[in-house]
């Protein structure tokens, strides 16, 4: 699954000039192919292979920090992209990104400066209108949140991550109903993006209709087997919603799927705990149920 700011990504590394050392310059494009492909592990292998003095540096970093994101690592992501800033002061996608790895971090004050000065400087920017929106969803400000995410759903209609932002607020609102419905009407608009079987496995999750939440989720994966949310999500349901681990063929799954988002690179500290607590039942010797 490529992170949310591909586009800003691809267009920052589009407009640097020419590289200047031919191995600083195959490292950044090497990164680029591997945030496409959504190998994040080697964007970040690729990316910090160059040194902080290249030309090419600001770049990779912004590779780096998206990828951090993605990977569940927001202090990490945070001093990339404060690196990017610290190059490029006015660079728009750095601001966001940064706005999100305060708000990943709880850093909530800070990331509403960042975030509100990010879409200041480009009120036409959605990215960063979406990442207001999400602050704001977690800062339990429905109605700021829903208008600020109407207004980047209208600078960029379609947006399936915007769309993401929408299902988390009508959920956090306790309306797994509305949520399915955005979930739907993604699937319909494009029913080859793993978005939209994720988002639909939120709602039913959200609606206690866990089999089809878990049919939901493996979809996404079958579209998308690098998307590390479809991973997580499909671990932890199948880990939590499984009293004393009766149901042997949802234990199975939340273990393959565990350590398929470690496999990945993923590195959300809760969800090592999780997988550890369920592995070390196990290896105990304890019950697996029928």
């Amino acid at each position: 699954m490529k992170s949310l700011a591909l586009a800003a990504a691809l267009a920052l590394v589009a407009v640097a000039p020419r590289a200047a050392r031919a191995d600083a310059g195959a490292d950044l494009q090497a990164a680029v192919a591997a945030f496409q492909a959504g190998d994040y592990k080697k964007v970040l292998a690729s990316s910090e292979a160059i040194s902080a003095e290249a030309a090419e540096a600001a770049k990779a970093r912004y590779l780096a920090g998206e990828a951090y994101l993605v990977l569940g690592d927001p202090s990490k992501a945070e001093e990339a992209f404060r690196f990017v800033l610290s190059k490029k002061p006015a660079a728009q996608p750095a601001k966001v990104g940064l706005g999100r790895a305060l708000t990943a971090q709880g850093s909530f004050d800070e990331a509403d400066k960042a975030l509100k000065e990010a879409v200041a400087a480009d009120p036409k920017d959605a990215a960063a209108k979406r990442a207001l929106g999400e602050l704001l969803i977690v800062r339990n400000d429905l109605p700021a949140a829903d208008k600020v995410l109407e207004e980047a759903w209208k600078a960029a209609p379609g947006d399936v991550f915007t769309a993401r932002a929408m299902v988390e607020a009508r959920m956090k609102a306790d309306e797994g109903d509305k949520a399915l419905v955005i979930a739907q009407r993604v699937i319909k608009a494009d029913a080859k993006h793993p978005m939209g079987p994720i988002l639909q496995g939120l709602a039913l999750e959200k609606m206690k209709k866990d089999d089809e939440a878990i049919k939901a989720y493996e979809k996404a994966i079958a579209l998308d087997d690098k998307f590390l949310d479809a991973h997580k999500n499909l671990a932890i349901l199948c880990h939590t919603r499984n009293p004393t681990y009766a149901d042997r063929e949802r234990t199975a799954k939340a273990m393959k799927h565990y350590a398929r988002y470690f496999e990945l690179g993923g590195a959300d500290e809760s969800l090592k705990q999780m997988y550890d607590q369920l592995k070390g039942f196990f290896d105990a010797g304890g019950a697996t149920g029928k």
